[in-house]
Protein backbone atom coordinates (compact mmCIF):
# COMPACT_ATOMS: atom_id res chain seq x y z
CA UNK A 1 0.00 0.00 0.00
CA UNK A 2 2.66 2.21 0.57
CA UNK A 3 4.20 2.22 -2.83
CA UNK A 4 0.34 3.04 -4.02
CA UNK A 5 0.34 5.90 -1.88
CA UNK A 6 3.31 6.89 -3.58
CA UNK A 7 2.48 6.45 -7.27
CA UNK A 8 -1.13 8.43 -5.61
CA UNK A 9 1.14 11.58 -5.26
CA UNK A 10 3.36 11.23 -8.19
CA UNK A 11 1.82 9.75 -10.87
CA UNK A 12 -1.77 11.51 -10.05
CA UNK A 13 -3.48 8.04 -9.91
CA UNK A 14 -5.34 9.87 -7.33
CA UNK A 15 -6.95 12.43 -10.02
CA UNK A 16 -8.69 9.30 -11.70
CA UNK A 17 -10.64 8.37 -8.62
CA UNK A 18 -14.16 9.36 -8.39
CA UNK A 19 -15.26 11.74 -5.59
CA UNK A 20 -16.36 10.09 -2.71
CA UNK A 21 -14.14 6.90 -3.23
CA UNK A 22 -12.72 5.75 0.34
CA UNK A 23 -8.55 4.76 -0.06
CA UNK A 24 -7.73 2.67 3.33
CA UNK A 25 -3.69 2.25 4.02
CA UNK A 26 -3.50 -0.70 6.14
CA UNK A 27 0.14 0.32 5.71
CA UNK A 28 2.79 1.56 8.66
CA UNK A 29 3.89 4.90 7.60
CA UNK A 30 5.61 7.82 9.38
CA UNK A 31 2.69 10.01 11.34
CA UNK A 32 3.44 13.09 9.45
CA UNK A 33 3.26 11.76 5.80
CA UNK A 34 0.25 10.35 6.87
CA UNK A 35 -1.71 13.85 7.67
CA UNK A 36 0.05 14.76 4.37
CA UNK A 37 -1.59 12.27 2.91
CA UNK A 38 -5.01 12.72 4.15
CA UNK A 39 -5.16 15.78 3.28
CA UNK A 40 -3.99 15.72 -0.45
CA UNK A 41 -6.31 13.29 -1.13
CA UNK A 42 -9.52 15.41 0.34
CA UNK A 43 -8.66 18.03 -1.44
CA UNK A 44 -9.23 16.02 -4.20
CA UNK A 45 -12.61 15.03 -2.66
CA UNK A 46 -11.56 11.33 -2.01
CA UNK A 47 -11.91 9.82 1.63
CA UNK A 48 -9.28 8.70 3.21
CA UNK A 49 -8.66 6.13 6.25
CA UNK A 50 -5.36 5.31 7.95
CA UNK A 51 -5.59 1.75 9.43
CA UNK A 52 -2.35 0.09 10.41
CA UNK A 53 -2.13 -3.28 11.76
CA UNK A 54 -0.62 -5.05 14.61
CA UNK A 55 -0.26 -8.45 15.64
CA UNK A 56 2.62 -10.27 13.69
CA UNK A 57 2.66 -13.11 11.09
CA UNK A 58 1.03 -15.75 12.48
CA UNK A 59 -2.00 -13.55 13.26
CA UNK A 60 -2.00 -12.16 9.67
CA UNK A 61 -2.43 -15.72 8.54
CA UNK A 62 -5.43 -16.57 10.50
CA UNK A 63 -7.36 -12.91 10.01
CA UNK A 64 -6.91 -12.24 13.96
CA UNK A 65 -4.63 -8.81 13.63
CA UNK A 66 -5.83 -5.42 15.79
CA UNK A 67 -6.61 -2.77 13.04
CA UNK A 68 -6.27 1.10 14.49
CA UNK A 69 -7.97 3.39 12.25
CA UNK A 70 -8.21 6.76 11.61
CA UNK A 71 -11.23 9.14 9.91
CA UNK A 72 -14.79 9.30 9.77
CA UNK A 73 -15.96 7.45 11.94
CA UNK A 74 -19.23 6.53 10.12
CA UNK A 75 -17.25 5.18 7.43
CA UNK A 76 -15.16 3.13 9.68
CA UNK A 77 -18.29 1.40 10.72
CA UNK A 78 -19.77 0.80 7.11
CA UNK A 79 -16.21 -0.70 6.28
CA UNK A 80 -15.95 -3.05 9.45
CA UNK A 81 -17.28 -6.28 7.94
CA UNK A 82 -14.93 -5.98 4.84
CA UNK A 83 -11.84 -5.21 7.30
CA UNK A 84 -12.78 -8.04 9.52
CA UNK A 85 -11.79 -10.70 7.14
CA UNK A 86 -8.41 -9.15 8.42
CA UNK A 87 -8.48 -8.00 11.51
CA UNK A 88 -11.00 -9.27 14.53
CA UNK A 89 -10.34 -6.52 16.94
CA UNK A 90 -11.10 -2.90 14.83
CA UNK A 91 -10.75 0.16 16.96
CA UNK A 92 -11.64 3.96 15.70
CA UNK A 93 -8.95 5.75 17.09
CA UNK A 94 -10.10 8.99 16.27
CA UNK A 95 -9.23 11.87 13.26
CA UNK A 96 -6.86 10.88 10.23
CA UNK A 97 -3.36 9.99 11.51
CA UNK A 98 -4.63 8.58 14.76
CA UNK A 99 -4.05 5.42 13.68
CA UNK A 100 -0.46 5.46 12.74
CA UNK A 101 0.06 7.48 15.68
CA UNK A 102 -1.90 4.49 17.88
CA UNK A 103 0.54 1.52 16.37
CA UNK A 104 3.40 3.24 16.71
CA UNK A 105 2.62 3.78 20.68
CA UNK A 106 1.78 0.36 20.87
CA UNK A 107 5.19 -0.72 18.50
CA UNK A 108 7.78 1.79 20.51
CA UNK A 109 6.34 0.51 23.95
CA UNK A 110 7.20 -3.24 22.04
CA UNK A 111 10.27 -1.90 21.29
CA UNK A 112 11.56 -0.32 24.26
CA UNK A 113 10.80 -3.75 25.98
CA UNK A 114 12.90 -5.80 23.51
CA UNK A 115 16.13 -3.44 23.76
CA UNK A 116 15.13 -3.49 27.82
CA UNK A 117 15.42 -8.11 27.82
CA UNK A 118 18.92 -7.45 25.30
CA UNK A 119 20.42 -5.03 28.16
CA UNK A 120 19.22 -7.02 31.04
CA UNK A 121 19.73 -10.73 30.32
CA UNK A 122 23.22 -10.85 29.34
CA UNK A 123 23.81 -8.57 33.02
CA UNK A 124 21.99 -11.49 34.62
CA UNK A 125 24.40 -14.26 32.80
CA UNK A 126 27.13 -12.27 33.31
CA UNK A 127 26.56 -12.13 37.49
CA UNK A 128 26.16 -15.92 37.35
CA UNK A 129 22.68 -16.54 37.03
CA UNK A 130 21.45 -19.65 34.72
CA UNK A 131 19.58 -18.23 31.44
CA UNK A 132 17.08 -20.73 31.41
CA UNK A 133 16.40 -20.13 35.25
CA UNK A 134 16.33 -16.10 34.81
CA UNK A 135 14.02 -16.75 31.68
CA UNK A 136 11.42 -18.96 33.98
CA UNK A 137 11.27 -16.41 36.64
CA UNK A 138 10.57 -13.56 34.01
CA UNK A 139 8.41 -15.23 32.01
CA UNK A 140 6.69 -15.65 35.11
CA UNK A 141 6.70 -13.15 37.17
CA UNK A 142 6.34 -8.96 36.98
CA UNK A 143 8.88 -8.69 34.55
CA UNK A 144 7.13 -10.21 31.96
CA UNK A 145 5.85 -8.43 28.61
CA UNK A 146 4.77 -9.56 25.38
CA UNK A 147 8.26 -9.16 24.32
CA UNK A 148 9.92 -11.47 26.91
CA UNK A 149 7.14 -14.57 26.08
CA UNK A 150 8.00 -14.23 22.56
CA UNK A 151 11.92 -13.26 22.38
CA UNK A 152 13.54 -15.03 25.16
CA UNK A 153 12.63 -18.78 24.13
CA UNK A 154 14.16 -17.49 20.79
CA UNK A 155 17.08 -16.20 22.49
CA UNK A 156 17.56 -19.33 24.58
CA UNK A 157 17.72 -21.78 21.07
CA UNK A 158 19.77 -18.93 19.45
CA UNK A 159 17.29 -17.95 17.18
CA UNK A 160 16.77 -14.75 15.83
CA UNK A 161 14.80 -15.07 12.42
CA UNK A 162 11.30 -15.74 13.45
CA UNK A 163 10.22 -11.78 13.75
CA UNK A 164 10.49 -8.71 11.63
CA UNK A 165 14.13 -7.11 10.99
CA UNK A 166 15.61 -4.65 12.96
CA UNK A 167 16.55 -2.90 9.70
CA UNK A 168 13.35 -2.70 8.59
CA UNK A 169 11.44 -2.16 12.73
CA UNK A 170 14.38 0.87 12.78
CA UNK A 171 11.29 3.15 10.85
CA UNK A 172 9.15 3.41 13.88
CA UNK A 173 12.09 4.34 16.13
CA UNK A 174 12.96 7.16 13.59
CA UNK A 175 9.34 7.92 13.55
CA UNK A 176 9.45 8.31 17.74
CA UNK A 177 12.21 10.23 17.32
CA UNK A 178 11.01 13.03 14.98
CA UNK A 179 7.58 13.31 16.80
CA UNK A 180 10.03 13.57 20.35
CA UNK A 181 11.58 16.64 18.70
CA UNK A 182 9.10 18.02 17.11
CA UNK A 183 6.49 18.40 19.38
CA UNK A 184 9.03 18.60 22.30
CA UNK A 185 8.36 15.72 24.37
CA UNK A 186 10.85 14.17 26.21
CA UNK A 187 11.81 10.79 25.75
CA UNK A 188 15.03 9.71 27.23
CA UNK A 189 14.00 6.01 27.67
CA UNK A 190 13.01 6.00 23.97
CA UNK A 191 16.36 7.25 23.10
CA UNK A 192 18.25 4.93 25.26
CA UNK A 193 16.45 2.10 23.26
CA UNK A 194 17.10 3.44 20.22
CA UNK A 195 21.17 3.45 20.73
CA UNK A 196 21.01 0.10 21.19
CA UNK A 197 19.12 -0.42 17.72
CA UNK A 198 21.66 1.51 16.23
CA UNK A 199 24.21 -0.43 17.96
CA UNK A 200 22.47 -3.65 16.89
CA UNK A 201 22.33 -2.11 12.97
CA UNK A 202 25.70 -0.81 13.04
CA UNK A 203 27.21 -4.27 13.97
CA UNK A 204 25.42 -6.12 11.03
CA UNK A 205 22.55 -7.73 12.42
CA UNK A 206 19.81 -5.65 10.25
CA UNK A 207 18.25 -8.80 8.74
CA UNK A 208 17.85 -10.41 12.16
CA UNK A 209 14.47 -10.31 14.22
CA UNK A 210 14.56 -7.79 16.95
CA UNK A 211 15.67 -10.59 19.92
CA UNK A 212 19.41 -9.86 17.94
CA UNK A 213 19.78 -6.79 20.05
CA UNK A 214 20.71 -9.43 22.78
CA UNK A 215 24.16 -9.90 20.46
CA UNK A 216 25.11 -6.41 21.32
CA UNK A 217 25.41 -7.21 24.82
CA UNK A 218 26.59 -10.99 24.97
CA UNK A 219 29.28 -9.16 22.92
CA UNK A 220 30.23 -7.00 25.21
CA UNK A 221 30.45 -8.89 28.22
CA UNK A 222 31.41 -11.69 26.97
CA UNK A 223 28.30 -13.94 27.56
CA UNK A 224 25.69 -16.43 26.15
CA UNK A 225 22.58 -16.65 26.91
CA UNK A 226 21.25 -19.71 25.72
CA UNK A 227 20.08 -23.38 26.69
CA UNK A 228 22.45 -25.47 28.09
CA UNK A 229 24.22 -27.51 24.52
CA UNK A 230 22.66 -25.06 22.22
CA UNK A 231 24.43 -23.73 19.65
CA UNK A 232 24.68 -19.87 18.32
Amino acid sequence: MWNGLCSIQQTGIAQHLTAGTIVVDTSTIEYGLTLSIGERLEALGLTFLDAPVSGMWKRAQEGTLTMMIGGDGEIVEKLTPALSTMANRILHTGAVGSGQLTKLINQLLFDINVAALAEILPMAVKLGLDPENTAEVVNSGTGRSYASEYFIPQILEGKFDTGYPLQSAYKDLVSGAEISARYQIPAPVLAAATTTYQQALLEGHGSKDKGAMVLVYERLLGVNCRKEGTNG
